[in-house]
């Protein structure tokens, strides 16, 4: 594996950029895998591949719904399962998101949030 770090642009408060100057306040680590479950062979991050709920996320968050998602479940090595994960970032925070991906063939990602500024 090679370091990838970068210095790139972040904003600040103020709008300006100021080039690396501004603290990564969190890491996280996404390891990529294609696991059988249920038969089915699926994409998964770090042994969680996606399932979408009935109750839309933005509603069960809002209404405090529990049991449509789980909150920042970042294990790895474990058994591989269809979840709803959801990994929240800390308010004006700058997160770094290392992604891993061992397997041959390329992989897409879809991000949601405030604003991403994407490096690599």
């Amino acid at each position: 594996q090679m370091e990838l770090t970068a210095g790139a642009a972040r904003p600040n408060a103020q709008g300006s950029f100021k080039y690396g100057q501004i603290n990564v306040t969190e890491t996280l680590i996404l390891q990529g895998s294609k696991p059988t479950i249920k038969g089915s062979v699926r994409y998964a991050l770090n042994d969680a591949s996606y399932s979408a709920p009935d109750t839309p996320l933005k509603l069960a968050d809002y209404y405090n719904v529990s049991g449509v998602f789980s909150l920042d479940r970042k294990p790895l090595n474990v058994t591989p399962q269809l979840l709803t994960s959801v990994i929240s970032g800390g308010y004006r925070g700058f997160l770094e998101i290392v992604l891993i991906n061992a397997d041959d063939t390329v992989q897409s990602y879809h991000l949601d949030g405030y604003a991403f500024f994407v490096v690599g």
